[in-house]
């Protein structure tokens, strides 16, 4: 079964589709990588170039998959950086059309915005996410601002911020960066919530001179690779393992990019492993 990812595609390093393509062919994924820009490498960098597609290049490619026959047999679909909120219509539009045809197929949606208190898209997406993603998403992948953002403020308690996401419709997700949501900690987390369960996932931070970019398409992409496989909690479980794997061997590697290919036997391995991260009610 075929896995659509709709996101980024960099020439150089592992953002985006960079990371989701190899990531879930890894995990024996018949992958279709939709890109919404191409740039020569990840923003962090100063001299990035490249071109974001327009909608009408996005529904001509929708359109091309669909004559080809090629979503037929699609187990999940993955959403990362959209650029305009005329991208995330037209996507959005092409998702509600295949949930029609496909009632039961998961959605991960990871609303890409902004990190660590600033945003860093087109402002009008934040209202096209709120207003069309609880409808289509299974699951959404948000970092902590990102998640912060989608209910429209900074609530004091992680319970309050769970309560506004689930009745705005954001019913399941992973949360990023949730340690900056918790008391001072030298660990990460990753906070899982749906209606039956809250869990925050701990586990060991490590330190870089810049933090890597590309973790929360990681996480994205094994969300979607590993989706329906045990309960939620346990799945983040897994997908913390592979992300301390992933980013223990980045940190040895010494580079600028994550170590996503050269490790690939070590983050697969964790997501076997049956050791356990720390995880509290949250």
């Amino acid at each position: 079964m075929t896995i659509l990812t709709l996101s980024s595609q960099v020439l150089y390093g592992h953002v985006g589709n960079a990371v989701a393509d190899f990531t879930l062919k890894r995990l024996g994924n018949p992958v279709i990588a939709v890109p919404t820009v191409v740039l020569s490498n990840h923003k962090g960098y100063s001299d990035t170039v490249g071109e974001v597609f327009g909608p009408d290049l996005l529904r001509d490619f929708f359109s091309a998959l669909e004559r080809r026959g090629a979503l037929e047999d699609l187990s999940a679909v993955q959403t990362g950086f959209i650029a305009t909120a005329g991208q995330a219509q037209t996507i959005f539009d092409f998702l509600r059309e295949l949930r029609q045809s496909k009632p039961d197929l998961p959605i991960i949606v990871d609303p890409v915005m902004g990190d660590k208190g600033k945003l860093y898209v087109d402002p009008g997406l934040v209202a096209v996410f709120r207003e069309r993603v609880p409808s289509l998403a299974s699951l959404i992948t948000p970092n902590a601002f990102e998640a912060q953002t989608l209910v429209g403020e900074e609530p004091a308690e992680t319970d309050v911020l769970l309560e506004r996401l689930i009745s705005g419709g954001f019913s399941s997700g992973l949360i990023t960066s949730a340690e900056t949501l918790l008391p001072a900690s030298s660990d990460r987390a990753i906070l899982c919530f749906s209606p039956e369960e809250h869990q925050i996932i701990r586990h060991p931070g490590l330190s870089f001179a810049r933090d890597p970019n590309g973790v929360g398409d990681f996480v994205a992409a094994l969300s979607a690779g590993l989706y329906g496989q045990g309960t939620l909690s346990e799945r983040t479980e897994r997908i913390a393992r592979a992300l301390v794997a992933l980013l223990t061997a980045t940190q040895q590697a010494g580079g600028p990019e994550l170590a996503l290919v050269t490790a690939q036997d070590q983050w697969v391995q964790a997501l076997a492993s049956s050791a356990l991260m720390r995880a509290t009610n949250a």
